[in-house]
Protein backbone atom coordinates (compact mmCIF):
# COMPACT_ATOMS: atom_id res chain seq x y z
CA UNK A 1 0.00 0.00 0.00
CA UNK A 2 2.36 2.67 -1.21
CA UNK A 3 1.44 6.32 -0.83
CA UNK A 4 -0.84 5.71 2.14
CA UNK A 5 -0.19 9.11 3.67
CA UNK A 6 -1.79 12.42 2.84
CA UNK A 7 0.33 14.95 0.92
CA UNK A 8 1.97 17.48 3.23
CA UNK A 9 0.11 20.40 1.62
CA UNK A 10 -3.27 18.74 2.25
CA UNK A 11 -2.21 17.86 5.79
CA UNK A 12 -1.20 21.48 6.49
CA UNK A 13 -4.39 22.83 4.93
CA UNK A 14 -6.58 20.54 7.03
CA UNK A 15 -4.61 21.43 10.14
CA UNK A 16 -5.17 25.15 9.57
CA UNK A 17 -8.87 24.60 8.94
CA UNK A 18 -9.41 22.60 12.13
CA UNK A 19 -7.47 25.20 14.13
CA UNK A 20 -10.06 27.70 12.88
CA UNK A 21 -12.82 25.35 14.15
CA UNK A 22 -14.08 24.65 10.65
CA UNK A 23 -16.68 21.89 11.23
CA UNK A 24 -16.40 20.63 7.66
CA UNK A 25 -12.64 20.25 8.18
CA UNK A 26 -13.29 17.76 11.00
CA UNK A 27 -15.47 15.72 8.67
CA UNK A 28 -12.76 15.93 5.99
CA UNK A 29 -10.12 14.76 8.47
CA UNK A 30 -12.29 11.80 9.41
CA UNK A 31 -12.96 10.92 5.76
CA UNK A 32 -9.29 11.17 4.78
CA UNK A 33 -7.70 9.39 7.73
CA UNK A 34 -10.20 6.88 9.09
CA UNK A 35 -9.33 4.02 6.73
CA UNK A 36 -5.57 4.31 7.05
CA UNK A 37 -5.70 4.65 10.85
CA UNK A 38 -8.06 1.69 11.03
CA UNK A 39 -5.68 -0.43 8.90
CA UNK A 40 -2.76 0.63 11.09
CA UNK A 41 -4.58 -0.32 14.30
CA UNK A 42 -5.95 -3.55 12.85
CA UNK A 43 -2.44 -4.55 11.78
CA UNK A 44 -1.01 -3.75 15.21
CA UNK A 45 -3.82 -5.40 17.17
CA UNK A 46 -5.26 -8.09 14.91
CA UNK A 47 -8.80 -7.42 16.09
CA UNK A 48 -11.18 -5.62 13.74
CA UNK A 49 -13.63 -4.60 16.46
CA UNK A 50 -10.95 -3.17 18.73
CA UNK A 51 -9.28 -1.46 15.77
CA UNK A 52 -12.57 0.20 14.83
CA UNK A 53 -13.17 1.32 18.43
CA UNK A 54 -9.68 2.73 18.83
CA UNK A 55 -9.85 4.47 15.46
CA UNK A 56 -12.93 6.27 16.72
CA UNK A 57 -11.04 7.16 19.89
CA UNK A 58 -8.33 8.83 17.80
CA UNK A 59 -10.92 11.27 16.44
CA UNK A 60 -12.43 11.80 19.89
CA UNK A 61 -8.91 12.68 21.10
CA UNK A 62 -8.62 15.22 18.28
CA UNK A 63 -11.90 16.87 19.26
CA UNK A 64 -10.84 16.89 22.92
CA UNK A 65 -7.51 18.49 22.00
CA UNK A 66 -9.33 21.18 20.01
CA UNK A 67 -11.70 21.86 22.91
CA UNK A 68 -8.73 22.25 25.26
CA UNK A 69 -7.12 24.68 22.80
CA UNK A 70 -4.24 22.28 22.13
CA UNK A 71 -4.56 21.27 18.48
CA UNK A 72 -1.76 19.42 16.67
CA UNK A 73 1.11 21.85 16.17
CA UNK A 74 2.80 20.94 12.90
CA UNK A 75 1.69 17.61 11.44
CA UNK A 76 -1.89 16.45 11.59
CA UNK A 77 -0.96 13.05 10.17
CA UNK A 78 1.87 12.61 12.65
CA UNK A 79 -0.36 13.65 15.55
CA UNK A 80 -3.13 11.22 14.53
CA UNK A 81 -0.67 8.34 14.17
CA UNK A 82 0.94 9.19 17.52
CA UNK A 83 -2.46 8.99 19.21
CA UNK A 84 -3.20 5.69 17.41
CA UNK A 85 0.20 4.37 18.44
CA UNK A 86 -0.41 5.28 22.09
CA UNK A 87 -3.89 3.75 22.07
CA UNK A 88 -2.50 0.55 20.55
CA UNK A 89 0.30 0.41 23.12
CA UNK A 90 -2.18 0.87 25.97
CA UNK A 91 -4.40 -1.86 24.57
CA UNK A 92 -1.47 -4.25 24.06
CA UNK A 93 -0.38 -3.79 27.65
CA UNK A 94 -3.77 -5.21 28.64
CA UNK A 95 -3.84 -8.03 26.11
CA UNK A 96 -1.76 -11.10 25.26
CA UNK A 97 -1.27 -12.69 21.84
CA UNK A 98 -3.09 -10.07 19.80
CA UNK A 99 -0.80 -9.42 16.84
CA UNK A 100 -1.43 -11.56 13.73
CA UNK A 101 1.43 -10.54 11.49
CA UNK A 102 1.34 -13.97 9.93
CA UNK A 103 -1.54 -13.22 7.56
CA UNK A 104 0.43 -10.33 6.05
CA UNK A 105 3.50 -12.47 5.47
CA UNK A 106 1.80 -15.44 3.79
CA UNK A 107 2.14 -15.84 0.02
CA UNK A 108 -0.99 -15.85 -2.15
CA UNK A 109 -1.24 -19.62 -2.39
CA UNK A 110 1.06 -21.55 -0.05
CA UNK A 111 1.14 -25.33 -0.16
CA UNK A 112 -0.71 -27.32 2.49
CA UNK A 113 2.57 -28.15 4.25
CA UNK A 114 3.56 -24.46 4.15
CA UNK A 115 0.15 -23.53 5.55
CA UNK A 116 0.60 -25.99 8.41
CA UNK A 117 4.09 -24.72 9.14
CA UNK A 118 2.96 -21.09 8.98
CA UNK A 119 0.05 -21.85 11.30
CA UNK A 120 2.57 -23.16 13.83
CA UNK A 121 4.76 -20.07 13.37
CA UNK A 122 1.87 -17.67 14.07
CA UNK A 123 2.15 -17.82 17.86
CA UNK A 124 5.95 -17.60 17.63
CA UNK A 125 5.74 -14.49 15.48
CA UNK A 126 3.18 -12.92 17.81
CA UNK A 127 5.35 -13.64 20.81
CA UNK A 128 8.42 -12.30 19.03
CA UNK A 129 6.64 -9.04 18.18
CA UNK A 130 5.68 -8.64 21.84
CA UNK A 131 9.37 -8.85 22.73
CA UNK A 132 10.13 -5.76 20.63
CA UNK A 133 9.97 -2.33 22.18
CA UNK A 134 6.78 -0.40 21.51
CA UNK A 135 8.74 1.91 19.18
CA UNK A 136 10.10 -1.07 17.24
CA UNK A 137 6.57 -2.49 16.91
CA UNK A 138 5.45 0.93 15.64
CA UNK A 139 8.14 1.12 12.93
CA UNK A 140 7.52 -2.48 11.81
CA UNK A 141 3.78 -1.79 11.58
CA UNK A 142 4.23 1.43 9.61
CA UNK A 143 6.82 -0.04 7.23
CA UNK A 144 5.39 -3.51 6.65
CA UNK A 145 1.78 -3.30 7.80
CA UNK A 146 1.05 0.09 6.21
CA UNK A 147 3.61 -0.21 3.39
CA UNK A 148 5.01 3.25 4.10
CA UNK A 149 8.33 4.39 2.74
CA UNK A 150 11.24 5.24 4.98
CA UNK A 151 10.58 8.95 4.40
CA UNK A 152 6.87 8.65 5.27
CA UNK A 153 7.69 6.63 8.38
CA UNK A 154 10.36 9.14 9.43
CA UNK A 155 7.90 12.01 9.04
CA UNK A 156 5.22 10.28 11.12
CA UNK A 157 7.67 9.27 13.83
CA UNK A 158 9.38 12.68 13.81
CA UNK A 159 12.75 11.01 13.20
CA UNK A 160 15.38 11.14 10.50
CA UNK A 161 15.34 8.51 7.75
CA UNK A 162 18.61 7.18 9.17
CA UNK A 163 17.08 6.81 12.63
CA UNK A 164 14.13 4.91 11.16
CA UNK A 165 16.50 2.63 9.22
CA UNK A 166 18.44 1.92 12.40
CA UNK A 167 15.28 1.29 14.41
CA UNK A 168 13.90 -1.01 11.71
CA UNK A 169 17.20 -2.86 11.52
CA UNK A 170 17.26 -3.41 15.29
CA UNK A 171 13.64 -4.58 15.25
CA UNK A 172 14.24 -7.06 12.43
CA UNK A 173 17.45 -8.28 14.07
CA UNK A 174 15.54 -8.85 17.31
CA UNK A 175 12.88 -10.81 15.45
CA UNK A 176 15.54 -12.85 13.66
CA UNK A 177 17.21 -13.74 16.98
CA UNK A 178 13.96 -15.00 18.49
CA UNK A 179 12.23 -16.71 15.58
CA UNK A 180 14.89 -19.08 14.17
CA UNK A 181 15.56 -20.75 17.50
CA UNK A 182 11.90 -21.41 18.14
CA UNK A 183 10.92 -21.97 14.49
CA UNK A 184 13.25 -24.98 14.19
CA UNK A 185 11.25 -26.63 16.94
CA UNK A 186 8.00 -26.55 14.96
CA UNK A 187 9.17 -28.41 11.88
Amino acid sequence: MKGATIPVSTDASLLERIKRHDQQALADVHDRYFDQLYRYLNYRLGDTDVAADLTGEVFVALIDALKRGKPPKTSLTGWLYAVARNLAADHLKKQVNTMPLLEDLVADSPSLSDQAHLAQLGPILKQAMHQLTEEQQHVITLRFGQGMSLAETAMLMDKSVGAVKALQHRALASLARVIPLEADDVR
